[in-house]
């Protein structure tokens, strides 16, 4: 991401301009469908989903570029009680994720990584660890005009994903009159890794 772009969140999350507390719908619908033990909360702003993860027994580290945001997230978690890692990295430098080691589960909500960044991602999920997914659908970028960018292309994230996930549930639906893309992955065994 540019300097602007995180700037650009900065501001929004320190203008507390966004939904602070609601959990993803989609991910309250399968949460059941995550592997108990730790998970990667990649671009996840003030942290609404981190903060239900850590709250049913995760162990959480939530990832973000903006600082704000990350801030609202260690506030909410000390009120709340819970432990959460944060870190605030940007997913296009290819160090972000250094040191962080595996997850069981990573949760990508509102946020459609590159080539690269899933490349780095998947090698921080075990095998047979899962991933949820929820973001804008297409449809959302002809109705709203959201930004193609941010929308979930199913032929590419199709090409991103399958050689090394298998694909557990994919939904598309209307929220709150957006369109949304919904799914959970799970990741192959691949030889020579071990859980």
């Amino acid at each position: 991401m540019s300097r602007e772009d995180r700037e650009r969140w900065d501001r929004r999350w320190a203008a507390r301009s966004h939904d602070l507390g609601r959990p993803e719908p989609f991910l309250l619908r399968h949460l059941d469908l995550l592997c108990p033990g730790r998970v990667l909360d990649v671009a996840c702003g003030a942290g609404r989903n981190a903060l239900l993860l850590a709250g049913r027994g995760f162990s959480v580290t939530a990832l973000d570029i903006s600082e704000e945001g990350l801030a609202l997230l260690r506030e909410r978690a000390r009120g709340k009680g819970v432990g959460i890692a944060v870190r605030r990295a940007d997913l296009d430098d290819p160090e972000a994720l250094s040191g962080l080691g595996r997850f069981d589960d990573l949760l990508v909500v509102r946020y459609r990584p590159d080539e690269g960044q899933w490349r780095r991602l998947l090698a921080h999920l075990v095998p047979g660890g899962r991933l949820l997914l929820c973001s804008f659908a297409l449809e959302d970028h002809f109705r709203h005009g959201t930004r193609r960018a941010h929308c979930l292309e199913r032929g590419a994230l199709d090409a991103a994903l399958r050689p090394r996930m298998r694909l557990l549930l994919r939904e598309t639906f209307v929220q709150g009159g957006r369109f949304l893309e919904g799914s959970v992955w799970e990741k192959r065994e691949e030889e020579g890794e071990r859980l």
